[in-house]
């Protein structure tokens, strides 16, 4: 999977630009400001991943202007698509967006799939550090671009969370009654099983499957390990704790309570962990998703680095530029100073003003 063009309209800091990007390596040189991060964010948002950046979708537009556009020419499995998102202003309140698929307009569901790429910004260490939601967040993000299922499941999922939340909110008011719960609680039961399903399968494949070639063996010999904390459903547990929920007036147990937590030989690195630790824990993370992507598509996704070698040292430098060469990879840097000359030797370098 390659990006080969991207043109930004109006998008952030850019009234007018385009890239061409190499089929192997791309560096992005530009001081900081100069917008070499919301390139990276306008990938990331081809491939569906809402934007950890802003509030709300008015930040994307350039301030002042009604519209905006991401374009890009992308290549998969030897066929190539012009992806495109249409970002309009509404009111000057909110934004209204259209994904186009060479020029016909899709649903989302349809455009996730034609591109992907994995991200490694230094705002990724609040993956450790960070909220349960903002975990869940990335997992949601991760595994709904390659599994419809897991798409659909995780929206109606979080849709009945919300409808039923309602209906406590009215028992516990004395307005409704408590045997309404019956038909939200059956659809909980049944979306939330595929959620568990398949969040379950991701972190048996993270800390499982043996490969020499693995995401472990790549960043580092040592143990990095991740630890699901699942809140499982079942009716007898959604009828054990119905009287808790309508105290509560909110769903107090399923998928939408998980959370995962980075290990790193068996220490929390939440609590115990150096930044260092953190942060090279996040990386093979993301290394690890690069092959779940891979077993999932039958191809590598892009790799986007931003400004990741001024946050590491050289053993962990090491590691980044053993898993360069699989797969595109685009690096941002502030200084070209910082990147390795090995890579600047054979890399396209762009630079921004």
């Amino acid at each position: 999977m390659e990006v080969l063009t991207l043109t930004l309209l109006n998008f952030r800091n850019f009234s007018n630009f385009r890239c061409v990007f190499d089929g192997k390596l791309t560096v992005i040189i530009g001081k900081n400001g100069s917008g070499k991060s919301n390139i990276l964010e306008a990938l990331s948002l081809l491939a569906a991943q809402k934007s950890a950046r802003v509030e709300t979708d008015l930040d994307l537009v350039k301030f002042g202007r009604g519209e905006a556009k991401i374009e890009a020419e992308v290549e998969s499995q030897s066929e190539k698509s012009v992806l495109t998102i249409n970002f309009q202003v509404i009111d000057e309140t909110y934004v209204k967006k259209a994904y186009f698929i060479d020029g016909i307009k899709k649903r989302l569901f349809d455009f996730i799939e034609h591109f992907c790429v994995i991200t490694f910004t230094p705002l990724d260490l609040d993956l450790v550090v960070g909220t349960p939601a903002l975990r869940r967040h990335h997992l949601d993000i991760l595994l709904s671009g390659l599994d419809r299922d897991y798409w659909r499941s995780i929206g109606n999922y979080n849709k009945v969370v919300a409808r039923r939340n309602k209906v406590l909110g009215r028992i516990l008011e004395r307005q409704s009654k408590p045997a309404e719960l019956d038909f939200w609680d059956e659809s909980l039961l049944s979306h939330g099983s595929v959620v568990s399903k398949k969040r379950q399968e991701f972190f048996e494949y993270l800390n499982f499957v043996e490969n020499p070639s693995s995401h472990k063996a790549s960043v580092d010999k040592k143990d990095y390990s991740w630890q699901l904390k699942q809140s499982l459903l079942s009716a007898e547990k959604l009828i054990r704790n119905r009287e808790r929920d309508i105290a509560a007036g909110v769903t107090l147990s399923g998928p939408h309570r998980d959370d995962f937590v980075f290990l790193f030989g068996g220490r929390n690195l939440e609590y115990f962990g150096s930044r260092g630790e953190q942060r090279m824990a996040v990386l093979a993370l993301k290394l690890a998703e690069l092959e779940y992507v891979n077993l999932k598509r039958g191809g590598r996704p892009v790799l986007a680095l931003d400004d990741i070698f001024s946050e590491l040292d050289w053993e962990h430098r090491e590691a980044i530029l053993g898993v360069i060469d699989k797969q595109q990879t685009i690096i941002t840097a502030a200084e070209v100073d910082s990147v390795p000359k090995e890579l600047l030797k054979k890399a396209k370098v762009v630079k921004l003003t």
